[in-house]
C-alpha cells in the first residue's frame, strides 16, 4: 500500500485511503428522507440504488479508493464594481484535473497491482464521494455540510476509484468531528439555507442560485450581494478553515482574479466567455447565467455607470438575462433607468420579463 500512496502523491493527490465496497445502507434512509421533504438536490442522481450501491455502477467492484486534492490558494481580494467568485471556480476545472490524476492512478494500479476493471468518479458520477471519504477515515463532516481533511480543512475536491481488486482497508475507524460548539457557519448563511448544523436547503443556497437555470427568486437576489458565482461564506467564517494549509497546486490559483468587474460581463460574447472562463468550472454553464448574475450584482451595488450596458442587455435574446437586467435597473432607480424600462415595456413579449418590467416600474 505504501507504493500506492507514494504514486498517488506523485500524481498530485493530497490524501488517499482505501475502504470496502459494501453498499452505503446508512445513507439510504437519509437520502430518502431528503427526497420526501423536497430537500434533495435536483442536480443529483435521483436513483438511490445507483447512489448507495457501488455494485450498481461497477458489478465487479471489491474496493474503493477515496482521494482528495486541496485547492485553497490566495486570500480573496474584492475590487470595486466587481463580483466575487467562489474559490473553487478560480482556476482550472477540477473535474478535468482530478479525473486525469485519478485515471493515472487507476492505470498504475492496473500495471502494478493487478486491477482489471475500474471506474473513476469525480462529482458527475452518482457515487457518494463524501460518504466514501468519511468511511475511508480521511476526515469528518462539518456543520456546514462540507467534509474536512486535516491540515486542508474543507477546501478540497473529492474523487473516488472503484476497482475490482480487494485491497487492504487503510482506515477502519471514522474520524470524529472537530466543530465542537461552534455554529458560525449556520449563523453566517445569508439565505438561511444552512438552517441547522449539518442541514441544508440546497434550493436557496447562494452557490446553487448562481448556477441554477432560469430566474433567481426575487426575494433572494438582494441576499446574493456581490457573489457572482458560488459562495464560500460558510467556509470562510470557519475558524478551522482560516488556519488551513495552502494548496500546492497552482492550477487552482486565480486565472484572472478572485473578483471580476461585472459591467463588461453584461454583454459578454460567446468567444470571450469561452476564452476567459471555458477552462474553469464555470465553463460547463452558458454565458447567460453569468450575464444574469452580473446584472444582479450591478443592482445590488447600485452601479449607475452600468446603465448603458444594462440598456443593451435589456435587448439580449435570452429572457433570463432581460429579466435580471430589468430588476437591476429598478434597483439602481434613476430617472434614466426608468426611461429605459418604460421603452422596453413597449417591445417586450415574454410574460416573465414583462412581469419584471411592470414590477420594476411600479
Amino acid at each position: 500500500m505504501e507504493r500506492l500512496f507514494a504514486q498517488a502523491h506523485s500524481l498530485g493527490l493530497d490524501a488517499v485511503a482505501v475502504t470496502h465496497s459494501a453498499p452505503f445502507t446508512e445513507s439510504l434512509p437519509v437520502l430518502a428522507k431528503l427526497q420526501e421533504t423536497r430537500l434533495y438536490p435536483d442536480f443529483a442522481e435521483p436513483d438511490l440504488n445507483l447512489r448507495t450501491n457501488p455494485q450498481a455502477l461497477l458489478p465487479s467492484v471489491r474496493s474503493i479508493v477515496s482521494a482528495a486534492v486541496a485547492y485553497k490558494s490566495v486570500s480573496p481580494r474584492i475590487e470595486p464594481k466587481s463580483g466575487l467568485l467562489s474559490r473553487y471556480a478560480w482556476g482550472d476545472d477540477y473535474h478535468r484535473v482530478l479525473a486525469m490524476r485519478l485515471t493515472g492512478l487507476a492505470g498504475w494500479m492496473q500495471a502494478h497491482l493487478g486491477v482489471n476493471e475500474y471506474l473513476v468518479c469525480v462529482d458527475t458520477k452518482p457515487t457518494l464521494d463524501r460518504a466514501i471519504f468519511l468511511r475511508a477515515g480521511l476526515g469528518w463532516l462539518g456543520k456546514n455540510c462540507c467534509v474536512y481533511l486535516p491540515e486542508y480543512g474543507s477546501w478540497i475536491f473529492l474523487g473516488s476509484i472503484l476497482v475490482d481488486l480487494e485491497l487492504p482497508v487503510t482506515n477502519d475507524a471514522p474520524m470524529k468531528p472537530r466543530c465542537g460548539d461552534c455554529n458560525l457557519c449556520v449563523k453566517a448563511c445569508p439565505t438561511n439555507a444552512l438552517f441547522a448544523p449539518g442541514r441544508i436547503n440546497p434550493f436557496i443556497c447562494i452557490s446553487y442560485l448562481t448556477q441554477m437555470k432560469g430566474a433567481i427568486p426575487r426575494q433572494l437576489r438582494g441576499k446574493m450581494g456581490i457573489r457572482l458565482w458560488g459562495c464560500d461564506i460558510c467556509q470562510e467564517v470557519c475558524p478551522y478553515n482560516q488556519q488551513a494549509r495552502t494548496s500546492a497546486h497552482p492550477c487552482f490559483s486565480p486565472k484572472e482574479a478572485a473578483s471580476v468587474p461585472v459591467i463588461p460581463l453584461l454583454n459578454i460574447t460567446n468567444s470571450e466567455f469561452k476564452r476567459r472562463f471555458g477552462h474553469t468550472p464555470m465553463g460547463w454553464r452558458n454565458k447567460g447565467l453569468l450575464q444574469r448574475n452580473a446584472a444582479i450584482v450591478c443592482g445590488n451595488l447600485h452601479l449607475t455607470e452600468a446603465i448603458p450596458e444594462l440598456a443593451i442587455a435589456l435587448k439580449d435574446p435570452k429572457s433570463v438575462v432581460r429579466g435580471a437586467v430589468a430588476w437591476a435597473l429598478a434597483k439602481i432607480g434613476t430617472k434614466k433607468a426608468r426611461q429605459i424600462l418604460a421603452a422596453a415595456r413597449t417591445r417586450e413579449t415574454d410574460p416573465h420579463v414583462m412581469a419584471e418590467i411592470k414590477q420594476a416600474l411600479e
